[in-house]
């Protein structure tokens, strides 16, 4: 897997506070619980979409992204369909609907059968100095409260098993 490729994807995708940096994400590839399924054409990575196990039977997506020049040509589709086989619930964060774009994000993910969830949520500050960024849950079922605080709980707990990584 050629990390750079994923990274510089992740880089025009994201802005810096929504990941680690470089050599932090670097690492997490060698964290049992870290996985990422690519997207290739020619021996080029195009697309990517990386996971935890919070437990054995829940993944959380961390990052999901296509190369810009290739959206809206069905990789994100393909990718998103390989990891919905995968076996568990299925999780993951979005931003609150205030954009078209935002809105069709949440759209996206509902046509591909996952609930969106009204819950308070701020996603685990990634980096020293970041402030707290108020997202949503989507997840592949419903979850009445107890299950999202437990599930919240979760993902902020293995942040901070990471953090020093």
């Amino acid at each position: 897997m050629n990390f750079d490729e994923i990274y510089k994807i992740l880089e025009n995708s994201f802005e810096p506070f929504l990941h680690r940096g470089y050599e932090r994400q670097k690492k997490l590839l060698n964290h049992e619980k870290y996985n990422v399924i690519t997207y290739e054409e020619n021996g080029k990575i195009l697309g990517f979409l990386s996971y935890w196990y919070l437990d054995e039977n829940t993944l959380f997506v961390e990052h999901f992204a296509v190369n810009p020049e290739k959206r809206g040509s069905g990789i994100g589709k393909s990718l998103f369909n390989d990891f919905l086989k995968l076996d568990g619930d299925k999780i993951l964060e979005v931003e609150p609907p205030h954009t078209e774009i935002d809105k069709k994000r949440i759209k996206l993910y509902e046509n591909f059968g996952l609930i969106f969830h009204e819950n308070e949520y701020y996603q685990p500050i990634y980096n020293e100095g970041d402030s707290k960024t108020r997202l949503h849950i989507m997840s592949t079922k419903k979850l009445n409260e107890q299950e999202f605080n437990n599930l919240t709980k979760k993902i902020h707990t293995l942040d901070e098993s990471i953090k020093n990584i």
